[in-house]
């Protein structure tokens, strides 16, 4: 990467880029009985979707970065009236999902990010309510704990009934995540025993392979769909039984999360002078179909493999992590528009998450490479924007299925509540500061 590349973006210009996606997300704030929400997409103005994913409590995580980024309080004020809503609506509510982004565990993280800055009790408290429901609604099951739920995806594939699902995204990988989150920040110690619980049981029903081991997405899979990766697959659930091991020390959450990295590394295919893994293992073209981001690409399984340096300090996990991000940039990402970096733009999918990543591995590393990345990222950012009276946003296809089904989206995970923290991010470390990134403790946001 030549230094020129770095030359074209500056701590201001960045700034610049989280201020106009700021001005447009002002827009959106709808007031509600209990405080502040915002509309779900510019085609869908008054549908408040409350979840970290997509909705009003990811939304709000922006406004702790803009907050922290700019040292305005009415920022902060903006966050902290979303969080009363957040507050009213969870505990209002008797069951949710056990996925990470879209259920318990995400209203429980976001309210503790609004606790950490704004130092409100009642965040705190909200939060640990959220881990209880989340637990009450576990099982006991084989050795350990899990989660039988309503099938995710059913709209998607036509499958219904309820299963056990193991995923980092949307079942017990995720959720488990989510109590390591609270332990870190000392809130509901009563998650420790829980924590551990889920991670026996994904040990008990990981599925030897030739070589190391995999997870599916739920037991009883009624469809063909093995994803190795983050989201759905053996890479999340590795991870977890990684960062696990960090807490409970128990060598067997260690030894399956290695196997698991082992699968990985075994199923990889080479792509110029990296390596890059299927979106999924069935399929004619399944050798051929890589995607990019945090859910199913380098963005997301790279993690698996710099956490496993991390713990062990064996620099073949480290090798492996640059390997992967290697492969992606031989596909010419993110410039160049291939089968796994659609007309998305997002933080879970595509361009986003990988910037995020990449000024993580900047900051971890030294290497600069990964800014070079991190600034071409911006660049193709910048590009695709659309700027309307209001600031930038970005008309995008959530689903590479759907890709004629565009919306301007306004949440973290999709939508320009990620990409414009992705920009103060980029900020601070352009700036040579250092930088509070609110989702520094959780997987998917380094």
């Amino acid at each position: 990467m030549a230094n020129a590349e770095f030359d074209l973006w500056t701590q201001e210009d960045a700034l610049s880029m989280a201020t106009g996606v700021g001005h447009w997300l002002d827009s959106f704030k709808l007031q509600t009985p209990h405080g502040l929400a915002w509309g779900r997409a510019a085609e869908h103005r008054d549908t408040v979707v409350r979840n970290l994913y997509a909705g009003s409590a990811g939304i709000a995580m922006f406004y702790l970065e803009r907050f922290t980024a700019t040292g305005e309080v009415q920022f902060l004020e903006d966050a902290k009236a979303c969080g009363q809503d957040l507050v009213a609506y969870v505990d209002a509510k008797e069951s949710l999902p056990c996925a990470m982004f879209s259920g318990w565990g995400g209203y429980a993280f976001a309210l503790i990010e609004l606790f950490k800055v704004s130092g409100e009790a009642s965040f705190k408290r909200a939060a640990e309510a959220c881990l209880q429901k989340l637990a009450d609604q576990s099982s006991t099951i084989g050795s350990g704990r899990g989660w039988v739920e309503p099938m995710p995806f059913s709209d998607i594939t036509g499958f219904t009934g309820d299963r056990e699902i193991y995923d980092a995204s949307v079942g017990a990988a995720g959720a488990g995540m989510v109590y390591l989150f609270a332990l870190d920040n000392d809130v509901y110690p009563q998650g420790t025993a829980l924590a551990q619980a889920v991670g026996d049981r994904l040990v008990e029903v990981g599925e030897p392979m030739q070589v190391g081991t995999q997870w599916r997405l739920m037991n009883d899979m009624p469809f063909p769909f093995t994803a190795p990766n983050f989201a759905h697959g053996g890479a999340g659930v590795a991870y977890f039984l990684a960062r696990l091991y960090q807490h409970s020390e128990n060598s067997q959450h260690l030894e399956a999360a290695i196997s698991g990295a082992r699968h990985i590394q075994d199923i990889a295919f080479d792509c110029g002078d990296g390596q890059l893994v299927v979106h999924q293992k069935e399929g004619k073209k399944a050798d051929e179909h890589f995607y990019l981001g945090q859910c199913h690409g380098p963005a997301g399984t790279c993690r698996l493999f710099y956490l496993l340096h991390q713990i062990t300090g064996d620099t073949h996990w480290l090798d492996f992590s640059h390997s992967l991000m290697k492969g992606l940039e031989a596909t010419g990402a993110p410039e160049e528009r291939s089968f796994g970096l659609w007309n998305n733009v997002s933080q879970c999918c595509c361009d986003a998450g990988i910037g995020d990543y990449a000024l993580f591995m900047y900051r971890a590393t030294g290497d600069r490479s990964y800014l070079g990345m991190a600034c071409r990222v911006a660049s193709e950012l910048k590009r695709r924007a659309k700027i309307d009276s209001d600031g930038y946003c970005w008309p995008q296809a959530e689903h590479r299925a759907r890709p004629d089904f565009i919306e301007t989206q306004t949440g973290y995970m999709q939508g320009a509540a990620g990409i414009g923290s992705f920009f103060f991010h980029l900020a601070s470390v352009l700036a040579n500061k250092p930088s509070k990134i609110v989702f520094a403790d959780m997987p998917f946001n380094q």
